[in-house]
């Protein structure tokens, strides 16, 4: 009897011993949660990567800029974006509670690069020599005059102008709403279609021209 009073005993003082220890270690661990914020603008910075210095814990920012990590009293976080100064926050160890809120404004970073030159050759006489000796092959040439020809430029100026194209679009966009959700109905089963083309054929549209 005295031996299971004395192991009940010992049970009760290891569990009081066991919840005060978690308990202290409790009072330790703050939920850290914040905004992370642009010192210039206010906007949102969102996938900040925040993380503990000397661990591998952290988080990201989302997409409105929000984080929430727990973290410990007394430990320095890193908040790191690409164009913004690195940032640091101590969180501190002498409040009372386990919720800790933060606003982290970061500030820009301007990042100086050396000027580059891109040149194709190393001076101007060069180019001009270049220049100069090039030969243009003669199939630009027959490209050139055959723009040039009144044949050419006949048809060029007999095709549609912005107008027509416009008013071109429109029928065709009107036409494809007309028969939206339904299958649009094939012209070789017209008779319409195949009465102009018997008239066409008749007035020797088809006929190849000399």
């Amino acid at each position: 009897m005295k031996k299971i009073k004395y192991i009940a005993l010992l049970s009760i003082l290891f569990a009081t011993t066991l919840h005060a220890n978690c308990q202290q270690k409790d009072e330790n661990l703050v939920q850290f949660t914040g905004m992370v914020l642009s010192a210039d603008s206010l906007q949102p910075l969102s996938f900040t990567v925040i993380t503990i210095a000397g661990t591998r814990r952290g988080t990201i920012s989302d997409y409105n800029g929000y984080f929430t990590l727990v973290a410990k009293k007394g430990e320095k976080l890193i908040f790191e974006l690409l164009g913004y100064k690195t940032s640091e926050f101590v969180v501190p160890d002498t409040f009372q509670g386990y919720k800790y809120s933060l606003i982290k404004l970061m500030a820009q970073d301007t990042f100086y690069l050396d000027e580059v030159v891109i040149s194709p050759l190393p001076d101007r006489q060069l180019f001009d020599q270049y220049f100069v000796k090039t030969e243009v092959p003669d199939t630009d040439l027959e490209r050139a005059r055959d723009n040039m020809e009144r044949q050419a430029l006949h048809d060029e100026m007999l095709s549609m102008d912005g107008r027509e194209n416009q008013n071109y679009y429109m029928q065709n966009q009107v036409k494809k709403f007309y028969y939206a959700g339904q299958m649009q109905p094939m012209n070789i089963l017209s008779p319409i279609a195949w009465s102009e083309f018997i008239k066409a054929w008749k007035r020797g549209d088809f006929k190849r021209k000399k």
